[in-house]
């Protein structure tokens, strides 16, 4: 006779009310009604760590990567200790130091210049994050083409698409830009032993905290467009949640795909944790979430969401 499922899925924990009906079919184990052990990640959790997983570095970076931006338009729009008018409004301020008194007064980060700036609902350009706080910027290394700093964040605010986001740690960070006809790419480097951001999102508030961070985020301009972003890398991540906490050590695996607002479109990135590996797979619209008990080698729960079923889970 076959078994009827469907009094085992009546008897899931509420918490589990979140997950769509694929997702907790696929809980059950291809057909298995047996909970996870106790010591081993939950649905719940499984999502929640995919979800954070997904948006919360690619936000960063991307946080980061304006903070530069806005401290550039700044330092070309007005003179140091002047109150300036921010190219896309706001305004900020910035003193300067450095070896080369001429350079000083050309309106451009060059080597060995160290700025100290702050922001007030500072943008660089129409439409560009507004970036609000206080924030140190040392070049290390400039080029035609590419620039290297080190930088300090103290409670540094930047405005993201999907929500606010709170950065503050020291960081080195590598850019570079590079034109080929109609057509610009830009890569930045984010690397840090430690980092936190508190994440305001999806009407959440958390605070993350990075360790061993080695990120880096591409974004393709055409005709000065958004067309495409992705980024790669790794770090360990750590968090509160609802559930309990999490600690994460996570890969991707060569280059995700994102939308100019940090919704991913496609790639693989790996999480594990002290006793589970999570693999996220994501396509144009749909995520797969499998999870690895005892980090063995063997599937034993496969969860199906869509993109935005995820990223509404993020913070």
């Amino acid at each position: 006779m076959r078994r009827n499922i469907f009094p085992a899925l009546l008897n899931l924990p509420r918490t589990l009310g979140t997950l769509s009906l694929v997702a907790m079919l696929a809980a059950c184990g291809g057909g298995s009604d047996v909970p996870a052990p106790s010591n081993n990640v939950s649905a719940d959790g499984a999502k929640n760590a995919s979800a954070n997983t997904a948006a919360i570095p690619n936000d960063s970076a991307t946080a980061l990567s304006a903070v530069i931006s806005t401290a550039e338009a700044v330092v070309a729009a007005g003179s140091a200790t002047a109150i300036i008018s921010c190219p896309g409004g706001g305004t900020a301020s910035y003193m300067v130091t450095g070896p080369d008194a001429a350079l000083l007064l050309n309106h451009q980060l060059d080597q060995g210049e160290n700025y100290s700036l702050v922001f007030n609902n500072c943008r660089s350009a129409n439409g560009a994050s507004a970036v609000n706080g206080a924030f140190t910027l040392n070049v290390t290394a400039k080029t035609a083409d590419s620039i290297t700093v080190d930088t300090a964040t103290n409670n540094v605010v930047v405005s993201l698409p999907r929500g606010d986001i709170v950065l503050n740690g020291s960081s080195t960070i590598s850019r570079t830009i590079q034109t080929a006809g109609n057509v610009t790419t830009i890569t930045t480097h984010w690397v840090t032993p430690n980092f936190s951001v508190v994440s305001h999102r999806n009407g959440r508030t958390t605070s993350f905290s990075y360790t061993n961070v080695d990120i880096t985020r591409t974004v393709v301009l055409t005709n000065g467009q958004f067309t495409s972003a992705s980024y790669s890398g790794t770090s360990t991540l750590s968090w509160m949640w609802p559930g309990g906490s999490f600690s994460v050590t996570f890969a991707t695996q060569g280059t995700v795909g994102c939308m100019e607002d940090g919704t991913p479109t496609q790639g693989t990135m790996t999480i594990t944790l002290p006793n589970d590996r999570i693999t996220i797979t994501v396509v144009p619209g749909t995520v797969t979430v499998t999870v690895d008990f005892g980090k063995d080698g063997t599937i034993d729960r496969t969860y199906i969401f869509t993109v935005t079923e995820l990223m509404n889970g993020a913070g």
